[in-house]
């Protein structure tokens, strides 16, 4: 682990107070904050969504005709429709999976269709101005009824979660201390990474302690 240098906690600490103030305009009547936590998606979470799960809508790009000509994109289009990139990821997720497990553990459970699922659709789409749905950070703002998913930059809100919908956070890993698997009522979960330890058991803290679960 790299030693710790101050200047920088400092201006991290800065930036986490600044972003913490994001989520209050989604708040609802009487709802209070409990906190809000900086994380990021495991590295072994899939970079990229599948085409079926990239529902949100972009703002136009440059015409691709334009910039390679049109038979370039005539030639491409079979590509991306058959969503080559995610084929190649899924070859390399099958190849791998034993050990990954074995060393690092999984970092997805439940399927697209789950609430876990639906975080990584939420994270990896991100806020509006992102358009290649490989997002891969938000703020996590925890409420006594809601878990809510913003954006860093402008405070978008990427989605909500009933506070009942994550049950808790998983076991702490010792040789992944800045890891921390959030864990859904209907049995998925999904890993996400935290800057450092301290923040990590700032995670614990916050969704395993006060408020109903």
């Amino acid at each position: 682990m790299a030693p710790a240098n101050p200047a920088f906690d400092r201006a991290y600490e800065e930036r986490l107070h600044r972003w913490s103030q994001l989520p209050l305009r989604w708040l609802q009547p009487g709802e209070p904050l409990y906190g809000v936590v900086d994380l990021g998606l495991d590295r072994y979470v899939r970079r990229g969504l599948p085409a079926r799960h990239r529902t949100a809508v972009r703002p136009p790009q440059e015409p691709a005709g334009r910039r390679r000509g049109c038979l370039s994109a005539v030639l491409l289009l079979p590509l991306q429709l058959l969503d080559l990139e995610g084929m190649v990821e899924a070859v390399g997720e099958s190849t791998v999976r034993g050990v990954r497990r074995a060393f690092h553990g999984r970092p997805f459970s439940g399927g697209w269709g789950s609430a876990a699922g639906r975080f990584v659709i939420a994270v990896r789409t991100g806020p509006s101005t992102h358009r290649r749905f490989r997002h891969g950070r938000t703020l996590l703002a925890v409420t006594d009824r809601r878990v809510l998913l913003v954006d860093h930059d402008h405070g978008e809100l990427m989605a909500a979660f009933g506070r009942q919908e994550l049950a808790r956070t998983g076991t702490v890993r010792s040789r992944q201390p800045e890891r921390v698997d959030l864990v859904f009522a209907d049995g998925s979960h999904i890993a996400v990474t935290a800057r450092s330890h301290a923040h990590a058991r700032a995670v614990h803290t916050l969704l395993d302690g006060p408020g109903p679960h």
